[in-house]
């Protein structure tokens, strides 16, 4: 018997269709689209107060920072690096200490560009804010000077108790895909406008890590530095870096300091 497929059936059927397909590659763009493409003045004025203390203009850091990496069943992994900081400039240069493995390799940032010096074959590799230190939990753009309103449009999520305190929660949404995490939460304690905890998500805002600030030092009137730091991977159970920032030092740096040549130098 055969069966009779009318014109409204098949109209009915297939009426969709365009409509379907439109979501199927429209969704996914809207995805890494930013939710709002304003910010709101009150949040921007917290980010520009807690960038005030923690850029470091007119100041030169010198610092050794200590890394140690755990993951479930291995042994803990350390990581030492010497760090030359001037944010006058927008400069910073980091030389790896320990272990023997990464002695000689260091980075080298002028403005927007990073290099990964690299002793073996003694070439700089060209690296980008997204670059994890040592294939830590710990990203190079968590160094060096601040700018967050001109790469995120930033608005308020309301208030949080983070570790007994009382904080401003600030979702930060990137104006471009050029941004170290598509979304971000900032949680800034109301005592004394510091951040304490950040929230990184991908841009379907899937949760990829948290940085936890547990500790800051005065390194001049109204400057601080962070000296301790918890890198949290929200992927990888069990994964997590923490940071240690000690012998911190505020004297002049030569600017030499600030060049390939003196990474070529120190890896010899």
């Amino acid at each position: 018997m055969k069966h009779k497929i009318s014109v409204d059936a098949i109209y009915r059927t297939f009426r969709y269709v365009p409509v379907l397909v439109l979501l199927v590659f429209v969704l996914p763009l809207s995805a890494q689209t930013p939710k709002t493409s304003s910010s709101d003045p009150k949040s921007v004025s917290l980010v520009k107060a807690f960038e005030e203390k923690l850029n470091l203009f007119g100041l030169d850091i010198t610092s050794t920072f200590t890394l140690v990496q755990k993951k479930t069943g291995e042994s803990d992994r350390v990581l030492r690096l010497r760090i030359y900081r001037r944010d006058s400039s927008d400069t910073f240069t980091m030389l790896f200490e320990y272990p023997e493995s990464e002695k000689g390799k260091g980075y080298y940032r002028n403005r927007d560009d990073l290099f990964l010096y690299l002793p073996s074959t003694r070439e700089f590799v060209y690296r980008n804010s997204k670059d994890d230190v040592g294939s830590t939990d710990i990203r190079t753009d968590t160094f060096g000077k601040s700018d967050l309103s001109s790469q995120y449009w930033i608005n308020s999520e309301g208030t949080a108790i983070v570790a007994k305190m009382e904080c401003d929660v600030l979702r930060f949404d990137g104006k471009t895909l050029d941004v170290s995490y598509p979304v971000q939460k900032w949680y800034i304690r109301k005592t004394d406008g510091l951040p304490v905890k950040v929230d990184n998500f991908s841009a379907s805002e899937i949760l990829l890590r948290t940085t936890y600030y547990i500790d800051y030092k005065q390194v001049a009137p109204g400057k601080y530095i962070f000296t301790k730091l918890l890198g949290v991977d929200a992927l990888e159970k069990g994964q997590q870096t923490f940071l240690t920032n000690e012998n911190i030092s505020t004297s002049k740096i030569p600017d030499y300091t600030f060049s390939k040549a003196f990474l070529e130098e120190k890896s010899r």
